[in-house]
């Protein structure tokens, strides 16, 4: 039976690539476990759209990823926030300022890299709505002392040219008062 709508999976659309949920999945051979997550080969290529205002929507969260959440640039928050910015993360108080303090008290400043750092899955627009996907490097708890890759997800709504609202995967955790991902989210 074929797909009717997208559904995405692990990354992959499978009714746009036409495939059958069992030609979707996994061969007999494959492992139990999940098959760890990769980057897209070319962060540049997932900015592409066909529609001006998705790209230009794409281009402003990759744009603010590298200047505020990887190199710590909180001086360009309102280049890219709206005043009101709503803040779902549960560590996180909303409104800019709440955030601009957040990422002064977790990340240093650095320059502006031309790439993410993370490894980027993919970078979705549809509408108001932005979804960007890494790769994170979790501590394995049933194999202390090392690290497996997941997914962590990240949704963003654009107002007017700017971000006004984020939601995340993170769940409520102290540690995260401190906890800067582009340290502790290595492999």
């Amino acid at each position: 039976m074929k797909f009717k709508t997208v559904v995405i999976c692990c990354g992959l659309a499978l009714a746009s690539a036409g495939l059958t949920r069992a030609q979707a999945a996994p061969p007999a051979a494959a492992p139990a476990l999940g098959i760890p997550p990769t980057a897209a080969p070319d962060q540049a290529a997932l900015l592409n759209s066909n529609d001006a205002r998705l790209a230009a929507n794409k281009k402003l969260v990759f744009d603010m990823w590298r200047a505020i959440i990887q190199a710590g640039r909180t001086d360009l928050a309102p280049q890219y926030f709206t005043q009101s910015y709503i803040q779902h993360n549960p560590n996180v108080a909303t409104g800019r300022d709440a955030m601009v303090a957040y990422m002064k008290q977790t990340r240093p400043v650095l320059p502006i890299e031309p790439k993410i750092a993370f490894p980027v899955i993919a970078i979705m627009a549809e509408g108001d709505l932005v979804m960007i996907a890494t790769v994170s490097h979790t501590p394995d708890p049933q194999a202390p002392g090392t690290r497996y890759a997941g997914t962590h997800f990240d949704m963003f709504r654009i107002e007017n040219g700017k971000i006004a609202e984020h939601w995340d995967s993170v769940a409520k955790d102290p540690a995260a008062l401190h906890y800067n991902p582009n340290e502790q989210n290595k492999p």
